[in-house]
């Protein structure tokens, strides 16, 4: 199974990368599948350390990385799209991972890592 087919199976409309605005959607997509799967979590159970991850990672969710959205707009080659579209499946993959009921924090610290690889994958040369 390739990175669109692992994310289909999550996100069954997702569009893929193939032009500006399908980039955008997919951009979306992804951070509000994240975002759903974080507000699931009991905020109120979390260490401090782990309310100051999931803030940050929340935020991620919430906004686009427009830098990186933007060099990677200038230049949407097929290793970048490769890149993202891999980046985009391991980021759902960590989302999964969170469970309300068990500790959050190492799926929180893999989210964030992989928020870290998809913005990278979007500025690589």
């Amino acid at each position: 199974m390739n990175a669109i087919e692992e994310i289909r199976a999550d996100i069954p409309d997702f569009p893929g990368c193939e032009g500006e605005e399908e980039c955008r959607a997919s951009d979306e997509q992804v951070r509000s599948y994240v975002g759903e799967r974080l507000a699931a979590l009991p905020v109120d159970k979390l260490s401090d350390d782990e309310k100051a991850l999931f803030e940050g990672v929340l935020f991620r969710c919430e906004f686009m990385n427009q830098e990186a959205f933007r060099i990677f707009d200038e230049d949407r080659n097929e290793n970048r799209i490769s890149a993202v579209l891999e980046a985009d499946a391991a980021l759902i993959a960590a989302a999964k991972k969170l469970d309300p009921s068990g500790p959050p924090g190492d799926a929180l610290k893999a989210i964030n890592d992989a928020f870290d690889r998809r913005d990278a994958a979007m500025l690589q040369q």
